[in-house]
């Protein structure tokens, strides 16, 4: 079964660590499907997997091409044909890092799949009971993947929990219960630090209010288009959340990263609006800190 799902996304920024070097010095590249070239004078010269490409160039991605390159602490993904200028992707990069808006909705979903944190339970089942029973039906064993794939999310073992949901998923009956095991899927990728096959999973989902985990939904797939720079995009998701607005963390953390958005397209007002919000939810938490930080930086 083919998990990714190509988008009009052009680029996704991954910045896993909060201090970040100045100056990179040359990329490198991790993965790749299609062709990427790096120009050199007139010519274009094709490179592969674990090839180095100077910092002032430009690279050309064809042939419905993906592309990840590492520089350092900061991940590039490319998953749309075109051409691109690796100082220009450095730099917007390095912008949004400021605000480590991966690790504050990393640390959201690291305590969703927590053993305290039942979210999901509630449409897939209680889970757990059924483990002592000398059979089990499909559903109850279907049912018992989810918390099996979240265990290995747990421990960092991100590629045999993914294969696990997966089989979770295709023992699903109805469409929403696919839906939430997609979701921790794509959670596992994002945990892991690959934001490109995480948000092709995400593009790929038709997720709505009543979903178990909507809001997180919400987060990791308006974080990934940020990650992106595709601020309007991830403004217009948020705003699906925020029509109805409610006092919870994730509602905080949306609108932190709204202001955020606002923020990089210079809409000074809806920013400091945004801010306000967050900050009124619970100004004690890391995300009513962050967004004091923010105001007092506008």
């Amino acid at each position: 079964m083919k998990l990714f799902i190509r988008t009009s996304l052009l680029v996704i920024f991954l910045v896993s660590a909060t201090l970040l070097p100045l100056y990179a010095e040359e990329l490198m590249v991790e993965y790749l499907e299609g062709i990427l070239e790096v120009g050199q004078g007139s010519n274009w010269i094709e490179v592969d997997i674990g090839y180095t490409i100077p910092r002032n160039s430009y690279l050309r991605l064809s042939d419905n091409g993906l592309a990840e390159l590492s520089a350092g602490a900061i991940t590039i993904t490319l998953n749309q044909d075109g051409t691109f200028s690796t100082e220009k992707l450095l730099t917007s990069g390095r912008e949004v890092a400021a605000w480590d808006i991966a690790g504050l909705v990393n640390s959201k979903l690291a305590r969703l799949i927590s053993p305290d944190q039942q979210q999901g339970d509630a449409v897939m089942g209680v889970r757990g009971d059924v483990a002592g029973k000398e059979e089990l039906t499909w559903m109850e064993e279907g049912e018992e993947y989810l918390e099996q794939g979240k265990e290995l999310i747990r421990t960092g073992d991100y590629k045999e929990a993914r294969e696990v949901l997966q089989e979770g998923a295709d023992y699903s009956f109805s469409d929403e219960e696919k839906e939430e095991y997609n979701f921790y899927i794509a959670s596992a990728y994002a945990l892991e630090g690959k934001s490109a096959p995480a948000l092709l999973m995400l593009t790929g989902m038709k997720t709505g209010p009543s979903a178990p985990c909507y809001g997180d939904y919400m987060l990791l797939k308006g974080k990934l288009l940020i990650e992106g720079l595709a601020y309007k995009k991830a403004l217009l998701l948020f705003g699906q959340y925020l029509k109805k607005p409610d006092r919870s963390e994730t509602t905080q953390l949306i609108y932190f990263l709204s202001a955020l958005c606002n923020q990089r397209l210079e809409n000074r007002r809806d920013a400091i609006s945004n801010l306000e919000a967050a900050y009124e939810i619970n100004n004690s938490s890391e995300y009513g800190r962050a967004a004091r930080r923010m105001m007092d930086n506008l």
